[in-house]
């Protein structure tokens, strides 16, 4: 099962600090937004380019404590214990 944790908005939409989701193994991180998407779809706004449909370039996706190059994004694939995080840019002042 992969573990994902919540942070900020994706904790107020989900309502959550963590779920798991059962996928099969080496599933990606497109289909893992993907369900997600179908199960909060307020989600997508907060994830997804309105233009293009891809992955907000603020957003900043972690598998098991390790941020994910952009450029592998679309292609990079998920093992069953991975623990995933979706995170918004953090501002203060």
């Amino acid at each position: 099962m992969v573990e994902i944790l919540y942070f900020a908005d994706f904790k107020t939409i989900t309502k959550k600090e963590k779920e798991t989701f059962h996928l099969l193994n080496h599933k990606s991180l497109i289909d893992l937004i993907q369900r997600l998407i179908v199960k909060y779809p307020s989600l997508e706004q907060i994830l997804l380019d309105s233009d293009n449909g891809e992955i907000k370039k603020s957003i900043s996706v972690a598998v098991n404590h390790s941020i994910i190059n952009r450029q592998k994004i679309e292609t990079y694939r998920l093992n069953k214990e991975d623990k995933v995080a979706f995170m918004l840019p953090v501002s203060g002042g």
